[in-house]
């Protein structure tokens, strides 16, 4: 199946995307997603339900489309700035009948098979060297539990944390306990592997690790604006993003 990036690399999917198909002059879209981890559903079933999710094959559930068959959206541009937003791919995967919605279903599932096949690919480019025969995904073991941790919670649950991590940093800073600072900012570079670029997290760590009242301020700016973007509050962001700017030009050694 042909699956045209719009907005993305294809090189470097994201692992999540905002697929969309033409029906005449309609526009029809889905939201389809990778897990970063293999997930065996049989764990979390009684046992006498195990064996029958095996047989199935729907065990081991690592890629969908939500919803499955894809649904109109009246405007073209509100998923080009919904994908900019999310950090999401925007893939155009051709045209869909739209009184037909058994044979849509079928091309979203080939679509989300082509799309998480792309992704497993590129994972594997910039995973430690394996065999041929194995997947960097294969195995929740060959990763560490923190990561495995981080991987399960949400965006929200992360920016908790992430706010956690900001305290104990701040503490160290404030004490000059150099080895709480690197521990500190190890912890808070791992789980920004797991955050969007959009939330600026080098940028509240240097912040914070400049030990000014403006710095603490900015750091604070900076935290409530991760918030305003996982609540998609537009409209206070923009505000917020200016006194941000505005103690940028009072703060320079925090740049």
């Amino acid at each position: 199946m042909d699956l045209t990036f719009e907005k993305g690399n294809k090189d470097q999917p994201k692992g999540h995307a905002i697929l969309y198909y033409l029906a005449g002059d309609k526009i029809l879209a889905t939201y389809l997603a990778v897990l970063p981890l293999k997930l065996d559903l049989s764990k979390y079933v009684p046992p006498f339900l195990a064996s029958q999710m095996k047989s199935s094959g729907i065990d081991e559930f690592s890629s969908f489309a939500i919803p499955p068959v894809p649904e109109e959206i009246e405007h073209f541009e509100y998923l080009e700035r919904l994908a900019d937003f999310r950090g999401d791919d925007l893939i155009y995967a051709g045209t869909v009948r739209e009184d037909d919605p058994l044979e849509a279903a079928n091309q979203v599932n080939d679509a989300v098979q082509t799309y998480a096949s792309i992704y497993q690919n590129a994972v594997h480019e910039i995973s430690p060297s394996h065999s041929s025969d194995s997947s960097p995904m294969d195995s929740a073991s060959d990763l560490d539990v923190g990561e495995v941790m981080l991987s399960l919670m949400s965006e929200r649950d992360k920016l908790g944390e992430l706010a956690k991590l900001l305290s104990k940093l701040q503490f160290a800073v404030e004490g000059t306990d150099d080895r709480l600072i690197e521990e500190s900012k190890d912890e808070i570079t791992l789980l920004a592997k797991h955050l969007p670029e959009k939330y600026h997290i080098s940028q509240i760590v240097d912040a914070v690790s400049q030990p000014s009242p403006k710095s603490s301020q900015l750091a604070q700016f900076y935290l409530e604006r991760c918030y305003k973007i996982v609540d998609e509050n537009l409209d206070d962001l923009g505000e917020l993003e200016k006194m941000i700017e505005e103690l940028h030009k009072e703060t320079p050694e925090s740049s």
